[in-house]
């Protein structure tokens, strides 16, 4: 499927998690429907979901984090078969600009995915790694040396999430969904000192990729800053798996700014990844 192309040093590919098989039978789960749009060249295919609005059969589609200008032509004969009123795309590139134009799409004010991201190049040696941290992530790892790094059962880590989180929490049947979907390659991990649960983390791999999905901190995890640790040790774990790169997933963003997405922005940036933009969304009605 399509591949993240990222721009400057790094100038290299990976693939996301929503262009990989586990994701699309996740969202089967849903009740959403996978199909395959054909690129603008005809050389590659990328996965497009389809999700039911329950009014006379009509649908919407989404094209997320696709690496190619999709058939316009093929895409049209695709939203007609299948009664989408509305369609999204959330490309990592755009090729044609012209293109999308031509085709009805404009720029969303509302992206559906976050548009910005930090990344970390795995490919660098551990120590390369570790210099990159900044110095107060260098001393929330250390501080942290005898918290312990673990995975957790589903069950645990939903219930802490729960407790924990101030905004969202995934339904318990579609996590459970998540991991099964990727067998094996989702991992739920936390950090604790004892009894006391610190954070967690939803981590996801593809090919070469580790995707830092979703994660939690609990009261006492914010005035430990064991999620530092927590996280160094993840990435030291892909590494040694040979994957390539590590995904923070999601930044502030100024294009399309969300204060509360301040605090962790700073936290993220602290592990010395490189900053990377997307295009945003890309919205037509039929």
């Amino acid at each position: 499927m399509g591949g993240t192309k990222i721009s400057g040093k790094l100038s290299k590919i990976m693939e996301d998690i929503r262009q990989t098989a586990g994701w699309g039978k996740y969202l089967e789960d849903k009740g959403w429907k996978v199909v395959l749009v054909p690129s603008e060249d005809k050389k590659h295919k990328m996965n497009a979901f389809i999700i039911p609005l329950g009014l006379f059969g009509f649908t919407m589609m989404k094209l997320q984090r696709s690496s190619y200008d999709p058939s316009w032509k093929e895409m049209k004969k695709l939203k007609r078969s299948l009664k989408v009123v509305s369609s999204i795309i959330e490309p990592i590139r755009v090729q044609d600009e012209m293109g999308f134009k031509m085709a009805g799409y404009k720029l969303s004010r509302f992206p559906y995915l976050a548009t910005k991201t930090f990344i970390l190049d795995l490919t660098k040696s551990e120590r390369e790694l570790w210099n990159n941290l900044s110095e107060n992530a260098k001393r929330q790892v250390k501080k942290n040396r005898d918290t312990l790094i673990e995975e957790c059962s589903q069950k645990k880590f939903w219930g802490l999430w729960k407790k924990n989180s101030k905004v969202w929490t995934m339904k318990e049947k579609e996590l459970g969904s998540l991991i099964k979907r990727f067998r094996g390659e989702a991992r739920l991990v936390v950090s604790r000192t004892g009894d006391i649960y610190h954070s967690g983390l939803l981590i996801i791999y593809s090919t070469d990729c580790a995707n830092y999905y979703q994660t939690w901190t609990s009261e006492e995890g914010r005035i430990s800053g064991a999620h530092y640790k927590l996280v160094w040790d993840e990435i030291l774990r892909a590494k040694s798996r040979g994957i390539k790169f590590f995904d923070l997933e999601g930044i502030f963003d100024e294009r399309w700014p969300q204060n509360r997405w301040l605090g962790f922005t700073e936290f993220k940036r602290r592990f010395g990844g490189e900053r990377v933009s997307f295009p945003g969304s890309y919205f037509r009605w039929l």
